[in-house]
């Protein structure tokens, strides 16, 4: 079993990223978009890995977190959700938020993912609502209208991620807080 890779990148693409150890042998590991946003082809980096094998192939998810890693886990003992579904799940934003979404049933967030129907996001929200912790309730948990916004008006999703990490959680009105994102999305 494979715990982690360490190496030199080689190459990163649009879902994965390919690292060559110091032994001379490349993998290529599956990883959410907003993991891979943070690395560069030609430094130095360490993963974390998942391997799952199938009938006609070996695949490897890679976290740079761990945090990462065990909601992957987590996600992957729900029936109906895959490696690749519960990546694309990993996709809609930081893990506390989605672990937020799921403790507050918050089905509608996870349907944002590709591949996860309403009736997957309902189980896993039965399925994992003890598991994921205690919802947080503050105001800089999953903010939908503002997410919606920002995506209608064409940001990518991983800079919106990245964007709603960092709006002032003294900022109530969604108003305040899309303008606020906005700011941090330049």
């Amino acid at each position: 079993m494979f715990y982690s890779l360490k190496g030199k990148i080689a190459s990163v693409e649009e879902n994965n990223v390919a690292i060559e150890t110091s032994g001379g042998e490349g993998y290529t590991a599956y990883m959410s978009k907003s993991s891979l946003a943070k690395l560069s082809v030609g430094s130095d980096v360490k993963i974390l890995v998942r391997l799952f094998v199938r009938e006609d192939a070996m695949e490897l998810f890679g976290f740079l977190e761990d945090d990462e890693k065990t909601l992957f886990d987590l996600l992957n003992t729900v029936s109906g959700v895959g490696p690749r579904a519960a990546m694309a799940i990993l996709a809609l934003g930081p893990t506390d938020q989605i672990r937020s979404g799921i403790a507050d049933g918050k089905a509608d967030i996870l349907t944002k993912s590709f591949g996860i129907g309403k009736k997957t996001a309902e189980r896993i929200i039965v399925e994992l609502r003890e598991k994921v912790g205690p919802s947080s309730e503050k105001s800089t948990d999953w903010d939908d209208d503002v997410y919606d916004a920002l995506l209608k008006l064409g940001y990518r999703r991983e800079n919106i991620k990245e964007a709603m990490k960092k709006i002032d959680p003294d900022l109530k009105t969604t108003g305040e807080r899309l303008k606020d994102a906005m700011k941090k999305m330049r």
